[in-house]
């Protein structure tokens, strides 16, 4: 009775509140679908071993990266290169199937997002969609992790600091649940003490 009460004395405030909320969603859906996020990034070779090559990939899938995710992976894409190995996808197919299966290698990696290059030419940034439909092409593909999907931690707490003897033992796993790395989880610790097992839920950015 009495959330009825507080339901019929705030009425307009609830709804004012609902609305807002409503507005912010359908508000983030148009943005969304007016500025649909690109996974899949073709540049130069010489742009995708660049910090600012790689910002641009993430910037174009709409993932935050920090400036130093970007020298990381621009450093690994660049050894690669140096070291003559080759990337983990190369995308061998026609200009017309090449979205597609840049697409399909970036999701099966599990990737954040991809840069996709031309390896005979590494001062140009190929367009497929400029080339006849059938051309054979052969590109390589650099997926990029930016955060890993699943988290997964253990704690340990001693009695004290000269008794290393365990008064609190813990596990947690976490799901990334945004594209700028927020995880939300579930875990469990053991108390010795107490001898009371504590479950808990957690949010880590």
């Amino acid at each position: 009775m009495a959330g009825i009460s507080f339901i019929k004395n705030h009425k307009k405030i609830i709804v004012g509140a609902l609305a807002a909320v409503i507005l912010g969603i359908s508000a983030y859906f148009i943005y969304e679908h007016l500025h649909p996020a690109k996974p899949v990034t073709n540049e130069s070779q010489q742009q995708a071993e660049t910090p600012a090559g790689v910002e641009q990939a993430a910037s174009n899938a709409q993932v935050p990266i920090s400036t130093g995710q970007a020298q990381e992976a621009a450093k690994e894409i660049k050894y690669i290169v140096s070291s003559g190995q080759q990337p983990q996808y190369i995308v061998y197919t026609t200009a017309s199937e090449a979205p597609a299966a840049e697409k399909t290698a970036q999701e099966k990696a599990g990737a954040d997002f991809a840069i996709v290059t031309e390896p005979s030419n590494p001062t140009e940034t190929v367009d497929t969609s400029k080339l006849p439909q059938d051309t054979q092409i052969s590109l390589n593909q650099y997926n990029v992790q930016a955060y890993k999907k699943i988290l997964h931690t253990v704690s340990y707490a001693p009695k004290a600091i000269d008794n290393p003897s365990p008064k609190e033992i813990g596990y947690s796993v976490a799901k990334k649940i945004t594209k700028d790395g927020k995880y939300l989880g579930v875990g469990v610790d053991y108390n010795f003490d107490d001898k009371a097992t504590i479950v808990k839920l957690e949010y880590t950015w």
